[in-house]
Parts: structure tokens; sequence; C-alpha cells
């Protein structure tokens, strides 16, 4: 199993980084924190979200605190509207990678790893040849962790029948 670690030494709580495919062990995990976060969303069941993590498992990182999966992302391609990429006068558009299923365990948070996570996802992003990180928050209460890690509001959104807030990060 490939261990990822994230970029400061000097972090008092230091995550680990994994593929979900290189530990598949944690895919009930993961789905159980999508359906217990989400699930409202889209009422499909655990089933479905386990599904969902096992089809995405390559662009799925668990972290681990203390040998104890506490937290994930998903970290996949963005895909640009059709009619923007084949507008009259189109433009090169930058490679932008959407980071989703952003998750750390309630008993968890407040120790930084929602920081170490947006590391994390901006140094892959960067490995990936990405120039953008993209992102849509249901919780504006996160907006400001966001925004600390450097991200900036693009526009408002809808998920479903749930506003989003969208929000873009250089790389």
């Amino acid at each position: 199993m490939l261990l990822i670690t994230s970029s400061s030494p000097l972090m008092k709580h230091q995550l680990l980084f994994a593929k979900l495919s290189d530990c598949m062990e944690h895919l009930p995990i993961a789905a159980k924190w999508a359906e217990d976060e989400w699930g409202y969303i889209r009422d499909k069941g655990i089933e479905y979200r386990e599904g969902v993590m096992d089809y995405l498992k390559d662009s799925v990182f668990i972290a681990t605190f203390a040998g104890k999966p506490v937290a994930m992302f998903a970290l996949l391609n963005h895909e640009f509207h059709e009619d923007l990429l084949h507008a009259p006068g189109a433009i090169n558009l930058p490679h932008v990678l959407e980071l989703m299923y952003v998750y750390v365990e309630k008993d968890y948070r407040g120790l930084g790893f929602g920081r170490q996570i947006i590391d994390e996802a901006k140094r892959l992003g960067r490995e990936m040849g990405a120039e953008r990180v993209q992102l849509d928050t249901l919780k504006p209460g996160l907006n400001r962790m966001y925004e600390k890690q450097g991200a900036e509001p693009l526009c408002e959104h809808h998920l479903f029948l749930h506003s989003t807030d969208v929000f873009t990060m250089k790389i």
C-alpha cells in the first residue's frame, strides 16, 4: 500500500493519505461517511454509496491518523459544459480538478485535518498537471476555512435542490 503524507513535517496531528483502491478495507466507512453526510441530497442508501465509492476508488483518498481512518476526499477531473468547449472563439480551458467528498470524522474536527486535506489535494493536483482545484460547498460555515486555504468564491450553484457556493483555488 502506498502511503502519502501531507507536506508539513511540523504538523502536530499528521494525517497519512492513501488511495481508496489501495485500502479497500476502508470502503464501508467511506460509504457510511458519504451517506451520513450527504445522504439527504439523494436518499439512495448505503449500498448505493458503496457502489459510488467503489467506482471512484482511484480518485478517493482516505486519511488515517494513528492508524485509524478519520477523513476522506475525492479529486476528479472537472468536466466543462459542452457548449463552453465548442463555442465560437472558445479558448483553451485550464486543467481543473474537482474536490469532492471532503469529510472529517466529527471527533477529529478542529485539529487542522481540513487544512491538510486541502494541502494534499493541491499537491496531488500539481502532480496531475492541473492549474486549479474547484469545489462546491453545501455548508457555508466551512467557506472561511476554504478561503484561508486560498479559495476564492466563483459563483453560486445548485446540487439538485440544495444551494451551494462554488470556490476555486490556484494550485
